[in-house]
């Protein structure tokens, strides 16, 4: 080009720079003072001054803006929706909050619930090797069985450990709310609770599909879709399918699963979505109760040591659960910044359950245990309903955030159960050398014929105040619960209402460096639905904690670091009647203080780290025959940290590598006359992007839990009997994007 045509070039791109720009990036804007000054080199060789001055160029973009219950890159998530049902930074939260996001599960290779919260602290999920239902949770010392914690989309999952269970493929993140949350969910364990967001229809497309190999014969398929339905983007939809063929460490014992989950969301305005999710999940496995003797794993055996494969029942046994749901999230926004939202699902399950298991006590020769069956298929249907209004508003100089609304749960279940034994050739098993066998002999009558009716209604109301630096937030909540039980077996039928008034109040102030301390007290309370020697229905149990504790989010870091201290206590605890032996009194309580740790960080592209420790000093402290005592499967101390690095550069350019370590110490039964011994349990991981070897899209990992195959088990059902631990589980996953 002429030098003497370059000031004329330089004039078109002035004209041109003078309209505003819209491209990929965020408030960027170009200036001089008073100008953009270009120069231009004379013929001479000197700088000569071009005389062109640009206007300044703006540079406006939407940027990917984190929400509390939608996807977050990396592993720190900084907002949520389960802490306070709006959409709210965690640092402003007073109570502890723990995120499993979806790049921690898939750097991961996260397969199931368990693993997914492996790394949290405060929670623990048992460890139950071909066992049947949901996952079994503890929460700081207190167990959330049948569901009373475990939340999906901000509804319940359900009432019943055995009507359904969970995929995580399906998940786009796991939020952990620690201590009492009743105020804003009702009924539940004071530990706390657990939130699952589903994936959902995203503006971004999503094209993947993955292929799985592992142990125990493992193969799995699985596809995420996502994509515009229409042009203008007020229509999309998603579709997440997985099928699962596995056997698992126990013998005879499958994990097969079929999970289709389609999702819509339409935007018809700017005021208003619907987003509709369905899903069909279909789970088998083996119908074995796996409650090993403690004489033969964690106490010596004359006859040596019990095989963690061995089938502990009858071989035709099986577990199966079909569920059925579909749901909405609607969402419509008023003029004046207001905004009503309604979440409801409808759930339909049906149980096919041919349940087998030795009897608590070995045999006299120390070696056989006798074989029980019952057959016990059931269905349920669940309904859930929660509207709210929320909104924003200033009182003097307080900003208020103010959330109001309703919430109702449905829940019927009718089952039977029938005993039964196998024939008398095959009607125990050798521990040490089993030998399976026989047709089941059912007995003529039913054991149960039961029908279940369960319902709440809760009201609930909070305010989240702001004044300069301090966070205030109050809530309160009524509720009203009732169930009813029939049993045409016994011919008797009880019915139990239950009200309950709880709240929560915290206090938080936030300081520039990102350093927020805070301090809590919340209550919560779960229906009790045992009776007295009277007849007479037991109040609810009821939770209160006191929590403090210090949030850090460094500035100029992609991190964050809670340090918390509880002290929770549940009363109203039933414990045995000291006159009548055979019933219960409402004065037994349970104590549990402790401290918390957890550290995440993405700090960059390449580097991911988790670090936690939970110390938990839970203890029976009013009770006609534990007080005193440990509570079951609640070990002391527990720790995790996990380390991930990406390579982007240089000859491992593609590669990414994970490792992590888990502890677990020591626990006991309820009697506190068994302990299951502390472990260490080592994960990792390792994948490549193919692409850098010219296959587009496509990536290959390898995920490794239990490692080194440590021998590890935790307290059974029974009082003499240890669940064991997984086995050496070693996962390849080929997937492709595109």
């Amino acid at each position: 080009m002429a030098v003497s045509a370059f000031p004329s070039t330089l004039s078109i791109l002035a004209q041109r720079l003078r309209r505003p720009m819209q491209v990929a990036g965020v408030g960027l804007v170009l200036a001089g003072s008073p100008g953009l000054v270009m120069a231009a080199a004379s013929t001479d060789g000197k700088t000569a001054d071009a005389g062109l001055t640009l206007d300044n160029i703006e540079i406006n973009a939407d940027r990917e803006v984190e929400t509390g219950d939608g996807p977050v890159k990396g592993y720190v998530a900084k907002r949520t929706t389960t802490g306070t049902k709006t959409d709210t930074p965690i640092n402003e939260i007073p109570q502890t909050i723990s995120v499993i996001t979806r790049d921690e599960m898939d750097q991961r290779g996260v397969q199931d619930f368990n693993s997914a919260v492996a790394y949290t602290p405060g929670i623990r999920a048992i460890d139950y090797a071909g066992g049947q239902g949901a996952p079994d949770i503890f929460l700081r010392g207190f167990r959330a069985f049948n569901l009373f914690g475990i939340y999906q989309d901000g509804l319940r999952t359900g009432f019943n450990q055995y009507d359904t269970n969970f995929e995580t493929f399906g998940l786009e993140r796991i939020d952990v709310v620690k201590g009492p949350a009743s105020v804003l969910y009702g009924q539940m364990a004071p530990g706390g609770v657990v939130n699952m967001t589903s994936k959902r229809p995203q503006d971004e497309p999503i094209h993947h599909i993955e292929y799985q190999v592992g142990s125990y014969g493992r193969q799995q398929y699985g596809i995420d879709l996502n994509d515009r339905l229409t042009d203008d983007g007020s229509l999309t939809g998603r579709i997440v399918m997985l099928r699962r063929d596995s056997g698992t460490q126990v013998s005879h014992s499958p994990d097969d699963r079929t999970y289709i989950a389609p999702s819509i969301t339409w935007k018809p305005t700017d005021s208003d979505s619907l987003t509709v999710l369905a899903s069909y999940n279909k789970t088998v496995t083996g119908g074995s109760e796996q409650s090993f003797p403690a004489i033969g794993t964690v106490k010596s055996s004359p006859y040596g040591h019990i095989n963690s494969d061995t089938n502990l029942g009858w071989l035709g046994s099986y577990y199966h659960v079909e569920t059925t749901s579909i749901g909405s999230i609607y969402e419509h926004e008023f003029d004046n910044g207001w905004k009503f939202q309604q979440n409801l699902r409808y759930m339909h399950s049906v149980v096919g359950f041919l349940s087998s298991g030795p009897d608590v006590v070995l045999n006299d020769d120390g070696r056989t245990q006798d074989i029980g069956l019952q057959y016990r298929p059931k269905s349920s249907n669940t309904f859930l309903m929660d509207n709210n209004i929320q909104g924003s508003f200033n009182t003097g100089a307080i900003r208020h955030t103010l959330i109001t609304g309703i919430d109702y749960s449905h829940y019927k279940a009718e089952e039977t159960r029938r005993n039964g034994d196998p024939e008398d050739a095959f009607n125990n098993i050798d521990l040490y050398d089993p030998v399976h066998g026989g047709a089941p002999v059912w007995f003529d009558t039913l054991q149960r014929d039961t029908d279940s009716k369960m319902q709440q209604v809760g009201v609930y109301v909070q305010d989240q105040m702001k004044l300069d630096r301090w966070a205030l937030t109050i809530g309160g909540r009524q509720d009203y619960a009732r169930d009813h039980e029939e049993d045409a077996v016994s011919a008797t039928s009880g019915t139990q209402n239950d009200h309950k008034f709880t709240g929560r109040i915290g206090l938080a102030y936030l300081f520039d460096n990102g350093i927020t301390p805070y301090a809590s007290y919340s209550t919560s309370f779960q229906p009790n639905p045992d009776t007295d020697i009277n007849n007479k229905l037991f109040k609810p149990t009821t939770g209160k904690q006191y929590e403090v504790g210090v949030k850090y989010q460094p500035e100029g870091y992609n991190a964050s670091v809670t340090l918390s201290a509880f002290d929770l206590t549940q009363r109203n605890v039933t414990t045995v009647d000291p006159v009548n032996t055979g019933y219960s009194v409402q004065t037994g309580e349970v104590e549990s203080k402790g401290l918390e740790l957890e550290g995440k960080a993405s700090l960059n592209e390449n580097l991911n780290v988790i670090a936690s420790y939970a110390y938990t000093h839970a203890q029976i402290t009013k009770d006609n025959t534990y007080q005193g005592n440990t509570p079951r499967d609640i070990p002391r101390n527990t720790a995790a940290l996990w380390l991930d690095y990406s390579f982007r550069n240089g000859p491992l350019d593609g590669l990414g590598i994970g490792a992590g370590e888990r502890y677990i110490g020591s626990s006991q039964n309820q009697q506190n006359t068994l302990t299951t011994p502390q472990y260490f349990l080592t994960d990792a991981t390792v994948r490549y992007d193919l692409g850098k070897l010219g296959l587009t899209g496509t990536k290959l990992s390898v995920t490794a839990t239990n490692l080194f195959d440590k021998h590890y088990f935790e307290p059974g059902f029974y009082e003499d009997s240890v669940f064991y631990g997984n086995r050496r589980n070693v996962i390849a996953t080929l997937g492709y994007d595109f």
